[in-house]
């Protein structure tokens, strides 16, 4: 285990080391596949387009007749799903429509509102380059072509590739299975009627709305009391059923913060702590076969450590490809002096300001403020090594949208 706090790069690389724990894989229609995870590499078995056609509603012709001398206008026309082969002669143009078969020997449509008729003879407001508005059979994708790797995750973005090519069924990965605790003698069912010391345990909905994905088994294993012997017993009863187990609170130096210890004396622990803010008690280990993901309990930390963090873990212990979600360089609105040594994600709105987006920060940073989150846009993350941020400078902003998705 880790005596000093990581860094967030450090983790991350711990990360990419991990293998994949889901073997198992299932065939599900494409209808059912979106956010699930390619279990197989998919090769395109047709040519896409399958044919050669038309882009655009206009008229084809052929090369010699890119000019502006009045053509004869065919008297065929041609639609999309249209199976007669066409020819077009010299001097002459054919109607075509958009998706429409093109004629064997035209490569070209000009555009209806770039032409002008009379007396059944086209011309050429406008004469097309050599080529214009003509899809070429294969041009897109061609047959045998690689089109998703194994390991890509399925989503409105490649749904409609492999439809396009004629899969109606895919090989994916089984769902990772991940039970999910909080922590805390103090939590409640939400309630406006708190006594004493008690909070309305908002972690719970939160990790379920988090976990709520079309590749995650999710349950909910109920509230760790702060006692070490219960501690243990439970998550010992459940540690072989699922996969991940995550857990909010409890992960701090505190005298009643038994899960390190748990996990310690149970297991393996790979490190505790990192150069986070905020974000810093979080821990990662193992028992037996399972990983433990141990998260501070300010909601705002696992909030950002889900997205930054547990995310990336449960995307590889799945046999996913990692995908880093690129930020945006922003300057932010801003100055500030910070730590060294620890990176800092400060929530911020983006505002256009004078054609240019800026940053501007949240008045409530704390890790425990819940509306900072809320009522924030994103992120800019400040790295480990800037002490003084002054208005204008450019930083990393990650957007929530992206973060969460």
């Amino acid at each position: 285990m880790n005596k000093k706090p990581l860094y967030l790069k450090q983790i991350l690389n711990f990360i990419k080391m991990r293998s994949s724990i889901i073997n198992k894989t299932e065939t599900v229609n494409l209808l059912d596949a979106e956010d699930k995870i390619l279990a197989e590499n998919i090769y395109s078995k047709i040519n896409l387009p399958p044919f050669k056609n038309s882009a655009v509603d206009g008229y084809a012709l052929l090369k010699k007749d890119l000019n502006n001398t009045p053509k004869n206008i065919n008297k065929n026309r041609v639609a999309a799903g249209d199976t007669t082969n066409h020819k077009i002669k010299e001097g002459e143009v054919l109607r075509i429509f958009t998706g429409a078969k093109m004629p064997s020997n035209s490569n070209t449509v000009v555009m209806q509102e770039n032409t002008k008729i009379s007396e059944n003879k086209l011309s050429l407001k406008k004469v097309p380059n050599y080529g214009d508005n003509c899809r070429h059979k294969g041009e897109d994708i061609s047959k045998g072509s690689l089109v998703l790797k194994k390991g890509t995750k399925i989503d409105t973005k490649n749904l409609n590739l492999i439809a396009a090519i004629g899969y109606s069924k895919i090989k994916v990965y089984v769902k990772i299975k991940i039970g999910f605790y909080t922590s805390g003698n103090e939590l409640v069912k939400p309630t406006t009627k708190l006594k004493n010391s008690s909070v309305n345990n908002s972690n719970y909905y939160l990790l379920n709305s988090l976990l709520n994905k079309n590749y995650i088994m999710k349950k909910y294993l109920g509230n760790l009391p702060d006692n070490a012997e219960n501690i243990k017993k439970k998550l010992l009863n459940e540690v072989s059923k699922y996969n991940l187990i995550i857990t909010t609170g409890g992960a701090s130096v505190g005298d009643e913060d038994h899960l390190i210890d748990t996990l310690k004396n149970n297991g393996e622990v790979f490190f505790w702590r990192a150069a986070i803010k905020p974000g810093r008690p979080i821990a990662i280990g193992k028992i037996k076969k399972t990983y433990i993901v141990c998260l501070p309990g300010n909601p705002v930390s696992v909030h950002l450590l889900f997205a930054f963090v547990v995310k990336p873990l449960i995307y590889k212990l799945l046999g996913s490809l990692i995908t880093s979600i690129k930020p945006e360089k922003i300057a932010i609105n801003f100055s500030m002096i910070k730590k060294t040594k620890r990176l800092e994600w400060l929530r911020v709105s983006k505002k256009l300001i004078k054609d240019k987006f800026v940053l501007l920060k949240h008045p409530k940073q704390g890790s425990g403020m819940i509306s900072s989150i809320s009522y924030s846009d994103g992120v800019v993350e400040i790295p480990e090594d800037v002490r003084v941020l002054k208005k204008g400078d450019k930083f990393d902003y990650y957007d929530f949208d992206k973060l969460f998705y």
